[in-house]
């Protein structure tokens, strides 16, 4: 299971986001607070990972996310 922490700004604050992946499936959820937001997935995509989500509250930044996570997989 890999685990990141994702920061950004909600309303005025800073908001840490909890992303869990397991090796079992594509999908990862996110979560704030210990409430789930919800999932999103990594679909191929002309070469690029297009990162996608049926969760209205993740929709907006679904792609920052994922971008982040693309970061951290770089470093590693």
């Amino acid at each position: 299971m890999k685990q990141y922490i994702y920061e950004d700004m909600y309303r005025g604050k800073i908001r840490k986001l909890l992303v869990v992946h397991t090796a079992e499936s594509n999908q990862y959820r996110v979560f704030c607070e210990s409430e789930l937001l919800g999932l999103m997935r990594a679909e191929e995509g002309e070469g690029l990972l297009i990162w996608k989500t049926d969760y209205n509250m993740l929709k907006p930044i679904v792609s920052k996310i994922g971008a982040y996570i693309e970061a951290c997989e770089q470093y590693q």
